[in-house]
């Protein structure tokens, strides 16, 4: 029986408002399974006015969240997605956001703190929180580090009047602490033959044709158990949006694994799996009425966002040490191009961005 174990970090981050990466050592003794990522402000001091926040304001500011693991003489990055991703798809998997997101944007938000939280998350079951079936083995390491980098706040990436603690710009020395949700194997028991879980992302930008299916060769990342797709349609100015893409499909050679799926009907599927509904009540923001979410009006909204699953009975699996099967895609022996993304497209030059986790074993 494995044993949980919790631990925030005595290292922290800081991040003063400046473009910057900061680097974080991981422990190496345990199995890693979660990590939770917390950022809270120091107490905002002033607002010049009321802030008007682009859609997903703030969470734009953290371009990327990566872990890089060294393990047997080579480097490798097993997981790495912006923070408005990584946000929305903790969103998907729980219900609700992982960490409350919440921005005074008023004068009167003076006095409180801006906060959002993160969950990267090495499970199978989401909701399971003894699942440690794909838990990181992090004692057969020689290193393991969090890197996450965080943007200067703009027009562009967070929206007028930036909350100041004091000074001129942005406020300042926001603080990000780490908690490990690590199990503790008893004597006896072997990870060490764990499958690796990757959790990727890729962007792609589309061509300027539309009504047609274009394809996207690369867009996968093959060679092993392909469990999901977390999906992201955006403009070209960069906004999410559900009506960028009409219809989708996924072909394995000649072969159709999905058909014509429509994306509204996939975001209805993402209700009945995922619990998500547009609108539901608002999980984030301040109920002071000092802070507002910047989403729809103080609710929910998952546009442009929807998951693409191969995690089904009928699919092959992974048989892990303790005899659990782990459901998705086989694409082990596929070169790129094997499998390919089509999009029909109503606007040209459409973002496309996935992030995709895979499972190695």
């Amino acid at each position: 029986m494995v044993l949980k174990n919790y631990r925030t970090l005595a290292t922290t981050q800081t991040w003063d408002g400046t473009a910057q990466t900061v680097i974080t050592q991981l422990p190496r003794d345990f199995l890693a399974q979660r990590y939770i990522i917390d950022m809270n402000s120091p107490a905002v001091s002033a607002i010049g006015g009321v802030s008007v926040l682009v859609v997903d304001g703030l969470l734009r500011c953290i371009t990327n969240i990566k872990v890089v693991a060294v393990g047997e003489g080579s480097s490798r990055t097993i997981f790495e997605c912006n923070g408005r991703d990584l946000y929305h798809m903790n969103t998907f998997d729980y219900g609700a956001p992982s960490g409350a997101l919440l921005i005074p944007t008023t004068v009167a938000g003076a006095g409180t703190r801006l906060h959002m939280g993160f969950c990267i998350d090495f499970r199978c079951n989401k909701l399971d929180p003894d699942d440690y079936s794909v838990a990181l083995p992090t004692y057969l390491l020689s290193s393991l580090q969090l890197e996450i980098t965080y943007a200067t706040p703009t027009a562009v990436n967070y929206g007028t009047n930036f909350p100041t603690s004091g000074v001129a710009g942005f406020i300042t020395n926001m603080t990000t602490t780490i908690t490990c949700v690590e199990g503790i194997p008893e004597a006896g028991e072997d990870f060490s033959s764990n499958p690796l879980m990757t959790v990727l992302s890729k962007q792609l930008t589309g061509d300027g044709s539309t009504g047609t299916l274009e394809s996207f060769d690369t867009f996968f990342q093959v060679g092993a158990l392909i469990r999901r797709d977390f999906i992201c349609t955006e403009t070209t100015a960069g906004v999410r949006s559900d009506l960028e893409v009409s219809n989708f499909q996924v072909n394995s050679g000649t072969i159709p694994l999905m058909s014509n799926i429509l994306f509204s009907a996939n975001k209805a599927k993402d209700i009945v799996n995922y619990r998500i509904a547009t609108p539901v009540g608002t999980q984030e923001g301040s109920t002071s009425g000092a802070s507002v979410v910047p989403m729809n009006a103080g609710l929910y909204s998952s546009a442009g966002y929807t998951m693409i699953d191969f995690n089904n009975n009928r699919m092959p699996f992974i048989s892990t040490a303790g005899g659990l099967r782990i459901g998705g895609l086989s694409s082990v022996g596929y070169n790129t191009g094997d499998l390919v993304f089509q999009a029909n497209k109503n606007n040209v030059n459409s973002i496309i961005r996935r992030v995709q986790e895979t499972v190695e074993g």
